[in-house]
């Protein structure tokens, strides 16, 4: 048996030799090595702190992915895809010209696929981080039912932190929280995403800033509605000799809102406006919500009422009197009075023309009230009681002398 075993034994090795090169021969030809390209491989960034510890944030300017070329068996390149490939840039490595190396390997297939170095890189700009702060405000979204009203809008909390690169950072106008209010009819309570917009009006890309909240309390206060009359009432006198007409004012009705309480005591508003010593038209505006005294508030479209009021001078009258016209008054017991009048007494009679139509001295009934008179010789004025109303009669004093009775 031995010596058949080691019978030939060079062209037994020989032979064995020669199969294992046909058998790689056949190999390289069946399946070659060969190189390919795989494109828009993703890269991973790692040790982004690195750069936040410097008060810096980077931008990404180029090698967000990579075209990757590898070498290996066709059978193995073939059966590669994007997602055996693992890209990674280390930000902590970040260069003076501030790019970064990237790391491109297989690791499914180890040293059998090799990449072919094509020093890959990412190129990144550097700004400053800064953080501003901004005040939340709510936009409310849709529309509450009719005899509703919105009173106040507010967030928890209300002012939000947000940092990020100083250009976009710059850049942003307001933080909102979006709230709908559609068919509600009581005050409540949402938790809502804060949004960031830019001076345009544009909603902010989030990826690059950063928000110390990511959710905050909206609360939406809702009061009831009421439709109510506007009385104004138009006090204080004109100018002497002048008289007021017409006051007119809009509008006549206003809405408040309130709680149901406050709205019930709420029959109608009155307010006054004063007309003291004016000889003028008037047009003016005044505050509505002046007039409220009660704890609602005014939410009508017309927070202001004009007022338009007509002034016009007093037509005149003349009318003379004669000492035997006028009626002295409780005259003190024991004394006598005597007026010291030799001419008649001319009085200026003001109203309206239909007024002074019937105004004469005999329904005019001029009297001095004579009940604190003492002996001596005084002024006092005389008095009227006319029977027309509207009309006004200045001030007219005459002498008179208290002496004592005779016997």
């Amino acid at each position: 048996m031995k010596e058949r075993l080691t019978r030939n034994l060079g062209l037994k090795i020989l032979s064995l030799l020669v199969a294992v090169l046909v058998w790689v021969v056949i190999l390289n030809v069946d399946d070659p090595v060969t190189t390919d390209t795989f494109n828009d491989i993703p890269v991973t960034k790692i040790n982004e702190n690195a750069l936040a510890h410097n008060n810096k944030v980077y931008e990404v300017v180029s090698g967000d992915t990579v075209d990757v070329k590898v070498k290996g068996k066709r059978s193995i390149i073939e059966s590669l895809k994007n997602s055996d490939f693992q890209a990674v840039a280390d930000l902590s490595e970040l260069s003076i010209t501030n790019a970064v190396p990237i790391d491109v390997t297989v690791p499914k297939y180890g040293d059998n696929v090799e990449v072919v170095k094509e020093n890959y890189t990412m190129q990144v700009s550097l700004e400053d981080l800064v953080e501003q702060q901004f005040r939340i405000d709510v936009v409310t979204t849709g529309s509450v039912p009719d005899g509703y009203y919105i009173k106040d809008k507010t967030t928890s909390p209300n002012i939000i932190k947000v940092s990020g690169p100083e250009s976009a950072v710059d850049k942003i106008k307001e933080v909102v929280v979006e709230v709908n209010v559609s068919n509600e009819r009581e005050s409540f309570k949402k938790t809502a995403v804060p949004k960031v917009y830019d001076k345009n009006g544009t909603l902010m890309d989030s990826g690059n800033i950063t928000l110390n909240y990511e959710e905050v309390d909206a609360s939406i206060e809702l009061l009831k509605t009421k439709t109510v009359n506007l009385f104004i009432e138009v006090k204080g006198t004109p100018y002497y000799g002048y008289i007021y007409k017409d006051p007119k004012f809009e509008p006549h009705q206003v809405v408040i809102a309130g709680t149901q309480e406050e709205l019930d005591k709420v029959q109608y508003i009155i307010g006054e406006y004063y007309i003291n010593n004016q000889k003028e038209d008037i047009e003016d505006k005044v505050n509505i919500a002046d007039f409220i005294k009660n704890d609602v508030i005014l939410i009508d479209d017309n927070q202001t009422a004009v007022i338009n009021i007509n002034i016009e001078k007093m037509e005149s009258k003349d009318v003379s009197l004669n000492n035997n016209d006028i009626e002295l008054k409780n005259i003190p017991d024991g004394l006598s009075a005597e007026l010291n009048n030799i001419e008649p007494i001319q009085v200026e009679v003001m109203g309206e023309d239909e007024q002074l139509l019937n105004v004469s001295k005999y329904n005019l009934k001029p009297y001095i009230d004579l009940s604190d008179a003492d002996i001596g010789t005084k002024l006092f004025n005389i008095q009227f009681s006319p029977t027309e109303e509207g009309v006004t009669i200045p001030s007219t004093s005459v002498s008179v002398t208290i002496s004592k009775a005779a016997g």
